[in-house]
Order: C-alpha cells, then structure tokens, then sequence
C-alpha cells in the first residue's frame, strides 16, 4: 500500500507499532490531502504528477507551486528518515503541527493551510537537530552524574 511519504517521492520504511512513524504519515497525509484541496486537484500519483496538473491549470497559486518544486521537494529529500529522533518531544513538535494543519482544514483562510505547510516542511530538519542535542545533552549529564 502507498503512503503519503512515498507520494512526496521520499524513502521511507514504515516500522510498525512505531508512534514516530505513525505521527509522521498521519501528518504527511494530511499535508497530502491539503493540497489537492488548496489547487482544487482530486487526485495525482504522486507529487510530481500533482505539480505537473497544476502547472496546467489557470488562476493558480504559482508562487507556491515553485516554492514546492524548488525548495520544499529538496528540502524533504535531505532529510534522513530512517534516523529521526525518538524521543517524546519530537512526537510532539510533529503532533502540534498535524494539529495546526488539522485546525486550517476548513480552508476559511487557504493562505493559512500553505504556511502551514511550508512551516512544516522547513521545521522537521530543525526538529531533529533540536531533539538530536537534547538527546546528546541527557546523555551527557547521565554520563556526568555522581
């Protein structure tokens, strides 16, 4: 079965009973589901088939499709999924902006749903490094306790 991190062209093995993973394909589904609503798009196999119906589209939101082309794909693509923190504040930093997209899904503001979008995109590489030095910080202390 495809999920929405293959959708967004991007490696990712689903480990289950894993709430990392699973908080990460409920987000990306979502972000997912966003967007073929923000460009009015039923349905695509994947993001680079999506950008492409869009581009062929009038009255679009170009800006944001060459934000995704150029800048939110690549971004995506250097990020190591396969060794993302797991600890509990990193669940929560992605489980906040599940709630935050979840919260713009009724589209009254549609601008609203793009940032969230790019802020999600922008922020999990800055999750992980964030948690990657909690983690090494505790591990720190551990080693330093009397």
């Amino acid at each position: 079965m495809e999920n929405a991190m293959s959708w967004f062209d991007i490696d990712f093995e689903f480990k289950p009973d894993n709430k990392i993973d699973e908080a990460l394909l409920r987000l990306f589904d979502l972000m997912k589901k966003s967007l073929h609503i923000y460009f009015n798009i039923e349905n695509s196999s994947d993001i680079h088939e999506f950008l492409k119906i869009v581009a062929a589209k009038n009255n679009v939101d170009y800006s944001f499709i060459e934000w995704i082309r150029g800048k939110g794909i690549p971004r995506l693509k250097k990020i190591d999924f396969e060794n993302l923190p797991s600890n509990d504040q990193f669940l929560a930093m992605i489980e906040i902006d599940e709630y935050c997209l979840k919260c713009e899904m009724d589209f009254k503001e549609p601008e609203e749903v793009r940032g969230c979008i790019i802020t999600i995109i922008n922020s999990i590489q800055e999750y992980t490094n964030i948690c990657k030095q909690l983690i090494k910080g505790e591990s720190f202390n551990d080693e330093n306790r009397i």
